[in-house]
């Protein structure tokens, strides 16, 4: 292009800076330097102060509008309002996450205490042994040895109802899953 045709250009539709977000990085438009006039050059100067690799070491990001922007997605460059109105909701989605979170944890650790008091009621039986007291009378005649304990009929219901019943991963499955289709083989003969 000709040094007068851009001089031209610059003077028919004059571009510079577009607008500020929240941090103070300024953001600015130039004509291309292609024969699209569409396709303009649009670029960030960072704030004083500010260091460009925090940017692009991932420290810090720009709004998402601009980002837009800068890649041409969006056509009209962000209002401020419209930054506010973003910064506002990403506070309160932070806010109601955080909310859940303590939410799931109070309900977790209620379901432990829950099951920490359920506990004892089915363990406590099992855990408990007694030996047979001495008595005195016919029971003398039998003999309990100390190793092993005497254990009541209200124990044995516990444990029978608190092991259920695992399926073998060996054991065919039942008649009503369906199976596998194999075709059958034919032979053809004659011909």
């Amino acid at each position: 292009m000709s040094f007068l045709f851009r001089l031209f250009r610059r003077l028919r539709t004059p571009r510079g800076y577009v607008g500020r977000d929240l941090e103070g990085n300024q953001f600015f438009e130039y004509p291309g330097v292609s024969d699209d006039s569409r396709r303009t050059k649009r670029i960030v100067k960072y704030a004083e102060g500010r260091d460009m690799w925090e940017y692009v070491g991932g420290n810090k990001r720009l709004a998402v509008q601009w980002t837009a922007w800068l890649t041409h997605t969006r056509r009209h460059p962000p209002t401020i309002e419209e930054l506010q109105a973003d910064l506002e909701r990403q506070r309160r989605v932070l806010f109601n996450a955080a909310m859940i979170q303590a939410r799931e944890r109070e309900e977790a650790a209620r379901i432990a205490a829950s099951q920490q008091q359920a506990a004892p009621h089915l363990q406590a039986p099992a855990a408990q042994t007694t030996h047979a007291p001495p008595e005195s009378g016919p029971s003398d005649s039998l003999e309990v040895s100390p190793s092993e304990p005497v254990r009541r009929p209200e124990q044995q219901l516990v444990r029978e109802e608190s092991a259920p019943e695992q399926p073998s991963p060996w054991k065919p499955p039942p008649p009503d899953e369906p199976h596998s289709w194999q075709p059958r083989v034919t032979v053809r003969r004659g011909g």
